[in-house]
């Protein structure tokens, strides 16, 4: 028995899709909110009543689809209205969970200080405490990135700006997906912020005509170069340019790379002196560590654990390959006229090598192995 309700063109798979995406989108943000708060004695449930309710959700959301799908083509559904209610949900869901992650940061529960993190080394540190230290840092950008999830979630609650909100949430929303992917943020974190970008992603392919429309009607705007053959010009040196520019930089950057790295010093004498193995703790100029880096940085370090900056000696070097000449620019008793002292490197093998020069009048030699 068929009825008024007109046929819509729309496959299963989108309808799986809408419904996977509202149902166990709108499942997964009440767990967040829900199952934090519950109390201590059934914390030991929590993990197993997230997964068997995400399971149902997603269950469900198959069910539902084929069931939808199985109607529609009898006509004896109003499918635009469940897809309406379906995009509403999607909508509230996004807007709630963002408004979450928003007011956590205002709150200064979202990448709040960690004390441990903070005396820790960075080389010891997760991803996750990495992201951390570095957006809890600085309060003001936390609160940035905050005013526009709150501002973009509240912009999805209205019909009339929801593509407002989801030019506000699609950039700052897409970022935090990369981190939480590439810096293992966690399983549920990951989760949660790919459901969020795949209903930006749908939501905003419902204005898909509108952007069309947008893209097109800058064609009537007037450009100031007029000839299209410069317009082209000017678009390619734009491109070319930059990449010349940093090909030539990489260029010169491999040529010292050799050298890159850490570097122990495992003997150093001062004028055929030899310096103690232990002067280092009272000589800030008995080095144990020089670290060669990338943009011509060089720094002399006497801590051998750890890298001290107030005792270490920050230094520029130069090197040729051409003349194959290695020089060290010390700024440290004149900025305005730097001294440029050349340095004789022996026996290099990418592993170890010697090296001697002469630093404000005195002889240096050193031996040093590059540490992995």
């Amino acid at each position: 028995m068929s009825s008024n309700y007109p046929t819509i063109k729309s496959n299963w798979l989108s309808k799986f899709y809408l419904s996977f995406l509202a149902i166990v989108g709108g499942v997964n943000a009440l767990l967040f909110v829900i199952l934090p708060i519950l109390p201590y004695r059934l914390t030991k449930f929590i993990n197993t009543t997230g997964m068997l309710a995400l399971l149902f959700a997603i269950l469900f959301s198959l069910i539902f689809s084929f069931y939808w799908n199985y109607k529609e083509k009898n006509r004896t559904i109003n499918s635009e209205k469940y897809k309406t209610i379906l995009i509403t949900l999607l909508r509230f869901w996004i807007a709630f969970h963002v408004c979450i992650f928003g007011f956590e940061k205002i709150i200064d529960v979202n990448f709040s200080f960690s004390y441990h993190i903070n005396d820790s080394l960075a080389n010891t540190l997760t991803g996750q405490e990495l992201t951390w230290k570095y957006y809890g840092y600085s309060y003001g950008l936390s609160v940035i990135v905050a005013i526009l999830q709150i501002a973009g979630g509240i912009a999805l609650l209205f019909k009339r700006s929801i593509l407002l909100g989801l030019l506000l949430l699609m950039p700052v929303m897409f970022n935090i997906l990369l981190i939480n992917l590439f810096y293992n943020i966690g399983p549920i974190t990951c989760f949660t912020s790919i459901l969020i970008m795949l209903g930006l992603t749908y939501l905003i392919w419902q204005y898909k005509e509108n952007i069309i429309v947008l893209f097109r009607s800058q064609r009537m705007i007037s450009s100031i170069i007029k000839s299209k053959i410069l317009r082209v010009l000017a678009r390619v040196l734009c491109i070319i340019i930059p990449c010349l520019f940093v090909l030539y930089y990489s260029h010169q950057v491999q040529l010292s790379k050799r050298y890159f790295g850490k570097w122990k010093v495992e003997n150093m004498s001062r004028n055929g002196k030899m310096i103690p193995e232990k002067a280092w703790e009272k000589d800030s100029s008995a080095w144990k560590t020089i670290y060669i880096e990338e943009r011509e940085k060089i720094f002399f370090c006497p801590n051998p654990n750890i890298y001290v900056d107030s005792a270490s000696i920050y230094m520029k070097y130069r090197f040729d390959d051409v003349k194959n000449t290695f020089k060290v620019i010390s700024y440290e008793r004149n900025l305005q006229n730097p001294d440029t002292i050349p340095v004789q490197i022996n026996n290099f093998d990418n592993k170890s090598m010697q090296w001697k020069m002469v630093l404000y009048k005195d002889t240096i030699r050193m031996q040093l192995k590059k540490i992995k």
